[in-house]
């Protein structure tokens, strides 16, 4: 997700370099103060020292500022990136995905707005480290080497006792995805679990406490690690204190005045190593965040989809819809993979009223997903108007409205319609008598909580207002009170009969099925029966 160029690299490079340059010259000031050394420029020694303050700081600002707009235009374009991603998808991938991955995948790469003020502690720490080493070697090569010796010990385990670390901040996240499970299943069941005390205590109790007990060991296991680490690099600056104060001298490879220079920046650099170190922390995380993201927009890629052009029949009326030899088949474990739907042959001419019936899991739901091309077929054709639908057949899916039995109203007017003084939008008001209900034009009044029924029959007014040419709907009457079922029926399918439109309805409402130009009746995947209006008098569809 975030990669670092050689551009970025040389960059970094031009910036630090003078930077470098500026922190040692005001190291070298200081330690010229302390040790009590007269320089040639001491007559303006105060001056000079105040400048080059002055001038670190504003090249420190201007690279904070870069690294700032780096990470946060990473972060932008990346969050466009996934959802761009989840556009692109189908709508079986989104399934297999599962919705508790994406929200923690968005709290990953939310974890990266944490990375400018690490990234710019982590270069200002690795410069000063770095200009405290040069000035070590130009008092002693011997004693330098010595402490940078134990300064690498310290690094190489520090490294290898990182490494063990990856692997339980990789578990927290895993477990933490299950944990937006929980959540997930908490929210959208609340109603069961409040009439459950069996299921809510076995939510909370096998599922839910022993989640969060995992996390809470395996947090804890993290921080005491870190913790560990934190004191080992304490601890081992005084150790390395100890040498230089005391080890050192005894060996002849420092005099007093290099010992007072040697503690001076020692006690500089302690800061540096100890912000590197707690950082750590946060790199290791950001890794683990970054190869999830990565693998996540690795599993929304499908097969390559070439750019479609808007070809000329998506401006043509729709005339005809056919089907031939469409299967599907699951391939998933959530699913009964050995569930076939198909072979499907079917013609659907404009402004018919059709209705689709049958048992649970007789291939009603895969079939209405082929067909407004949220399901890619596993073989066979469609064909609009005689011409074969290609690719991911955006254009044909344009030309379909549909309302699903978990129809979902919107937070925010996503169409190109505005509700504001539509005239339209106030008749569909009140023919779906709403209009004591909804009681002005504004977006927010339209889009809240609302019974079922209602929020159906709102659903169904900026389904029309979308003017689509094929109508979809998924058992939308059943959740009407009888009143507007019947309405639904007799009065509103006719009139949209009328206007031309083709209708697609799931439907157990046997009684209005005179209603229907042709009822499909579907069982094991496939069509059984296929007839033409009201069936005979004494005709069971519901057996075969």
């Amino acid at each position: 997700m975030f990669k670092i160029t050689w551009k970025n690299i040389v960059f970094l490079c031009l910036i630090a370099i003078p930077n470098t340059l500026f922190t040692f010259g005001i190291l070298y000031i200081i330690n010229g103060i302390v040790a009590g050394k007269n320089p040639f420029y001491a007559s303006y020694i105060g001056q000079l020292f105040f400048l080059i303050v002055v001038l670190s700081f504003g090249l420190n600002m201007f690279l904070q500022r870069k690294i700032i707009a780096f990470t946060f235009n990473a972060i932008y374009e990346n969050e466009l990136k996934i959802f761009t991603s989840l556009q692109q998808t189908t709508l079986r991938q989104l399934e297999a995905i599962g919705p508790e991955r994406i929200y923690g995948i968005v709290e990953d790469v939310r974890l990266f707005a944490y990375l400018p003020s690490i990234m710019s502690g982590t270069i200002s720490s690795l410069i000063s480290l770095v200009i405290c080493l040069i000035y070590y070697f130009i008092l002693s090569f011997t004693a330098a080497m010595i402490v940078v010796s134990i300064i690498s010990v310290m690094a190489i385990g520090y490294v290898i006792y990182n490494k063990r670390l990856f692997r339980r901040v990789q578990l927290l996240r895993k477990l933490n995805d299950l944990y937006f499970k929980v959540v997930d299943d908490t929210l959208k069941g609340f109603k069961e679990l409040k009439l459950s005390t069996i299921k809510s205590t076995n939510l909370f109790e096998k599922f839910l406490r022993r989640n969060r007990k995992e996390v809470r060991d395996v947090e804890i296991g993290i921080v005491n690690r870190y913790l560990v680490l934190n004191l080992f690099s304490q601890y081992g600056l005084y150790l390395l204190l100890g040498i230089v104060l005391f080890v050192l001298p005894l060996l002849h490879l420092l005099n007093r005045e290099s010992v007072i220079s040697f503690v001076v920046i020692l006690l500089f650099i302690i800061g540096p190593i100890t912000n590197l170190i707690g950082m750590q922390n946060f790199y290791t995380r950001s890794y683990v965040a970054n190869k999830r993201v990565n693998a996540f927009l690795e599993d929304l890629k499908d097969m390559p989809v070439e750019a479609e052009r808007v070809p000329e029949e998506f401006y043509e009326e729709v005339e005809e819809l056919r089907f031939e030899e469409i299967t599907y088949q699951h391939q998933s474990d959530d699913f009964d993979s050995s569930f076939v739907m198909g072979p499907i042959n079917l013609t659907i001419k404009k402004g018919e009223t059709i209705f689709i019936i049958g048992g649970n899991g007789s291939g009603k739901s895969t079939f209405i997903n082929c067909l407004t091309g949220l399901y890619r077929p596993s073989g066979g054709s469609i064909y609009l108007n005689g011409k074969k639908i290609t690719n991911d057949g955006r254009y044909y899916k344009d030309k379909i409205s549909a309302i699903f039995t978990d129809n979902h109203l919107f937070s925010r007017n996503y169409d190109n319609y505005s509700l504001k003084e539509n005239k339209e939008y106030g008749r569909l008001l009140e023919i779906m008598k709403l209009d004591t209900v909804v009681l002005d034009d504004r977006e927010e009044s339209a889009r809240r909580k609302f019974s079922k029924g209602q929020g159906k029959r709102m659903a169904m007014i900026f389904a029309l207002l979308e003017d689509s040419p094929i109508l979809v709907l998924d058992e939308w009457a059943a959740d009407q009170d009888p009143y507007f079922r019947r309405y639904f029926y007799e009065k509103l399918l006719p009139q949209l009969k009328a206007q031309g439109k083709t209708i697609i309805a799931v439907t157990h409402d046997d009684a209005y099925f005179k209603y229907a130009d042709r009822i499909l009746k579907f069982d094991y995947g496939k069509i059984v029966r296929d007839l033409n209006g009201m069936p005979r008098e004494g005709e069971l569809l519901w057996e075969l």
